[in-house]
């Protein structure tokens, strides 16, 4: 089995430990989680989370690369993004996870490092980039592209070859229509149903989804 850490130790890296991991292993031993790793000031040295160790920030996995792969637990597609490309120009290797009752298609492709949970549909020519997250029950049609870094929450259908940016956070329960295209680093709010095109950078919130310009940074 090789070792891992998950970058984050946050609600979403928890999850991964207590449900992912222990299916993957089951089914066909894979990974050892020895820990997390987490940059954040309320952690502290021989800190135990949900049974693993606190392992140490950034610079840990660094120091560990060559004995150690790695998976980016980390909601936040922008967050996430910039500390998964850093640490990968630097060497990290990182590892794909993969839940229960998962159907994936003949012809599609899954990039490094990416978080699929559990009951996820990827339908025939789907193509995932690096480090990006299927939360429960999402489902992808044929032929959908997601870009890197994106994070899709649960519940969420994606029409047959609709096109999804870099760095997209959209919100539980949405729905796309197919063959729509959103834009590197846009939002698409819980429950909205998207019927156009989405420009990069924007959100959108409700059915049917509008831009919601009071909302953006």
């Amino acid at each position: 089995m090789k070792k891992l850490v998950l970058l984050g130790a946050g609600g979403f890296g928890r999850e991964v430990a207590a449900s992912i991991l222990p299916f993957m292993n089951q089914r066909e031993p894979s990974y050892e989680l020895i820990g997390f790793i987490d940059d954040g000031a309320q952690y502290h040295a021989g800190m135990m989370i949900d049974g693993y160790p606190w392992l140490g920030g950034q610079d840990w996995i660094l120091d560990h690369k060559d004995d150690v792969c790695c998976t980016c637990t980390i909601g936040n597609a922008k967050t996430k993004a910039a500390i998964q490309r850093k640490l990968a120009g630097q060497g990290v290797r990182f590892a794909t996870l993969i839940g229960h009752r998962v159907y994936l298609a003949p012809y599609s492709e899954i990039g490094p490092g990416c978080v699929i949970y559990g009951r996820v549909t990827i339908s025939v020519n789907c193509k995932l980039g690096a480090g990006v997250v299927l939360n429960d029950s999402v489902s992808l049609g044929h032929d959908v592209t997601i870009g890197d870094y994106t994070s899709i929450m649960p519940g969420t259908g994606i029409s047959g070859g609709c096109v999804i940016g870099k760095e997209v956070d959209i919100g539980g329960h949405a729905y796309i229509v197919p063959g729509r295209k959103v834009g590197d680093g846009a939002k698409i709010a819980a429950g909205s149903i998207v019927f156009t095109n989405v420009k990069a950078g924007t959100i959108v919130l409700g059915n049917p989804a509008k831009r919601m310009k009071g909302l953006e940074g």
